[in-house]
């Protein structure tokens, strides 16, 4: 049923994906260079303090932050954008009947755009330093469909309850805050305690940057026991997430009494 749902839809959230890109180009002369600047302003930062700290610079500390920085950038902007996607739209829901998981898809949907652009543009800057395409570098497509997953199964119910609770927009931005400095965005795992470092991957975002560096930095295939756990735990979210737009979707502008 939601999988002949799904491609009922898929057009819609096809061509809304595109007007969406096509927007975003027209308003935002900075957006597409923006999504890079960001990262790398935030690389530069951390980069000193990381160089200041463990004594170590160059090119590997250059790229090992900034794979973290597009991994996160990508999978928390996305759920940012989605989050409030609902409450933005109920001027379309009110002209026509629509599944409320459309929106926050289209708004992942643009965000990825983005984020493959930027990855074209990081890989060539990969290759430039001595880091250039191997036969690990076919994980790559896995890693990032296991991350978009992962981004949805989120999105989704978040942007339910944003939509019920506006202020629950703050409490995922203060989790988001903590969970970026305990996913290994500017250190390495090998940093982190043997004590406490099952728990560390316990973060499926910690094993997503994990494995970007095994695949890029250091040439070897990611943890497949940690990627499959990590994959086991996104499809769980995933029915939650549209479980709970089944149980929301009719009742959702009740509700918000729109």
């Amino acid at each position: 049923m939601l999988f002949q749902t799904l491609k009922r839809y898929a057009d819609i959230v096809f061509y809304r994906t595109i007007a969406g890109i096509k927007s975003e180009g027209r308003q935002r002369y900075l957006g597409y260079l923006w999504f890079l600047l960001e990262p790398l302003l935030s690389t530069a930062v951390f980069y000193i303090a990381y160089s200041q700290i463990t004594g170590r610079g160059g090119r590997d500390a250059v790229l090992l932050i900034l794979i973290g920085m597009l991994l996160w950038q990508w999978f928390e902007g996305s759920i940012s954008v989605g989050a409030g996607s609902i409450k933005t739209k109920f001027h379309v829901l009110n002209q026509c009947n629509l599944p409320k998981y459309i929106f926050p898809l289209v708004s992942i949907a643009v965000h990825t755009w983005k984020f493959l652009c930027v990855s074209v543009v990081f890989f060539t800057l990969a290759s430039i330093l001595g880091f250039p395409p191997n036969i690990y570098w076919l994980y790559l497509p896995l890693l990032f469909v296991v991350q978009l997953l992962l981004i949805i199964s989120i999105a989704l119910p978040i942007s339910i309850g944003v939509t019920l609770w506006a202020d629950l927009q703050i409490v995922i931005s203060s989790i988001f805050r903590l969970f970026f400095f305990i996913s290994g965005i500017f250190f390495e795992v090998k940093q982190v305690p043997e004590s406490v470092r099952e728990y560390f991957f316990w973060n499926p975002m910690a094993v997503l940057i994990d494995s970007g560096r095994s695949i890029i930095l250091r040439n070897e295939a990611p943890s497949l026991q940690r990627l499959g756990i990590t994959i086991v735990i996104t499809a769980c979210f995933l029915v939650f997430s549209f479980a709970l737009h089944a149980r929301y979707d009719k009742r959702i502008l009740k509700l918000t009494n729109v």
